[in-house]
């Protein structure tokens, strides 16, 4: 817990900043403080409901949605299980290789990436693969000044209640995007909600988050993959 004359001291050249940023020092405060928290976690498990839109070739602007359980243990330990219109998946880290199942064709692919943290992990296989790990963008340590760096204002909106959870709502924009994310106002200040609008082009992502579970004890057995049955294994290509 942050002490309080040390947030009194900290928000008065935030608030002189922001009046030519736009940048409100409550909301910075609620996504430090989330950002904390996160940090400290030796493991977590939640799940997420998203849906994002895409554009179909014969039905034009059609919704994809998602259900996610995701499992995280420090430092190099991932767990994740999608199921959703694009079929039913799964991925395993365990701190050597990174591991791609599909259930519904019943193959899977491996990729080595030995003696990596979550986060380097996650950021490879995106760049690489252009693989997501639903939920990750909240473990960057430098989640906060990642959103001040990409958008040009930063809003604390007040407290509204999502599916019966009081929570902080913030608001953050640029030419391109508005975000809007809605933060547990509780002891624990984690993600509940997260909706992005893109401008111009009436899309949008929107993904919340539900089963928190902090600190659950994991056995690393859990993120080792044992082929199923009859299953084949197969190579995935590289983005070019």
């Amino acid at each position: 817990m942050k002490n309080y004359y040390l947030i009194i001291a900290l928000m008065i050249p935030l608030f002189i900043s922001a009046q030519t940023q736009k940048v409100d020092p409550a909301a910075v405060l609620v996504l430090d403080q989330m950002s904390d928290l996160i940090g400290e976690l030796e493991s977590c498990s939640f799940s997420i409901s998203s849906s994002h839109d895409v554009i179909d070739p014969d039905y034009g602007l059609i919704k994809i949605s998602n259900n996610s359980s995701i499992v995280f243990k420090g430092p190099d330990k991932i767990l994740v299980h999608l199921d959703g219109d694009k079929g039913r998946r799964g991925y395993w880290y365990n701190g050597k290789h990174v591991v791609y199942y599909s259930y519904s064709e019943n193959n899977y692919a491996v990729v080595d990436y030995p003696d990596q943290n979550i986060i380097e992990t996650i950021d490879d296989i995106h760049n690489d693969y252009g693989i997501d790990i639903p939920g990750a963008d909240f473990f960057y340590p430098s989640f906060t000044d990642d959103i001040l760096e990409d958008f040009d204002s930063l809003k604390y909106l007040g407290e509204k209640t999502i599916d019966g959870k009081l929570c902080f709502h913030i608001k953050a924009s640029n030419k391109n995007i508005n975000m809007q994310l809605w933060i547990s106002n509780d002891a624990y200040k984690l993600p509940k909600k997260i909706l992005i609008i893109y401008k111009g082009k009436n899309k949008q992502y929107e993904s919340i988050y539900n089963d928190w579970v902090l600190n659950p004890i994991v056995p690393d057995a859990a993120f080792e993959f044992v082929p199923p049955a009859k299953s084949a294994q197969i190579n995935i290509l590289a983005k070019q």
